[in-house]
């Protein structure tokens, strides 16, 4: 797997490899940068079900200044760690938390919260309501989700900005 794009641009990050962690393939990342911006003049990004780290770098990459990277599974975890130090990404925080426990216990707001629960956990709103206090003024939601997922046009004062289908997967994003 590799960066799309920004100045990372090109380089090679591992995989988790693990059954539980479904990875965005290339193409698909590099649409859905495309779709919303394509690069930032910094900010901080929120990659909350992490990976391998994949969103939240190419979100490094493109000029977001800071990313945290959280997964429950510690596995992945460690592949979020490894792929950050072979790139030299030092503004980058990694937590080991449940995602409701980490929504509970932050304060920090966040200019992109990237969102790729596995699609088992289709509690769409629910998930929502729990990121929803940690995004900026101006900030933008990515939600990753199976294609058949009930999703709300319209969450509290974000609107639903973009909605795009990859093979089994939907995209969409919500921003203020």
């Amino acid at each position: 797997m590799r960066i799309v794009a920004g100045k990372l641009r090109h380089r090679i990050i591992d995989m988790t490899n693990l059954d539980t962690t479904r990875e965005t393939q290339d193409k698909v990342r590099g649409a859905i940068y495309n779709m919303i911006g394509p690069y930032f003049d910094s900010g901080k990004a929120l990659d909350l079900f992490a990976g391998s780290g994949a969103m939240g770098i190419e979100a490094y990459s493109r000029g977001i200044s800071h990313i945290t990277l959280n997964d429950l599974n510690k596995d992945a975890l460690l592949v979020c760690k490894r792929n950050c130090k072979a790139l030299g990404i030092t503004d980058v925080l990694f937590t080991n938390m449940d995602y409701k426990d980490f929504c509970l216990n932050r304060k920090e707001k966040y200019s992109l919260i990237l969102l790729d629960p596995p699609y088992k956990m289709d509690d769409i709103e629910g998930i929502l309501e729990m990121v929803y206090p940690l995004l900026d003024n101006d900030g933008i939601i990515v939600y990753e989700m199976g294609i058949d997922s009930k999703y709300p046009r319209d969450f509290h004062d974000l609107e639903l900005w973009k909605n795009k289908e990859y093979g089994i997967k939907r995209v969409v994003v919500y921003r203020r």
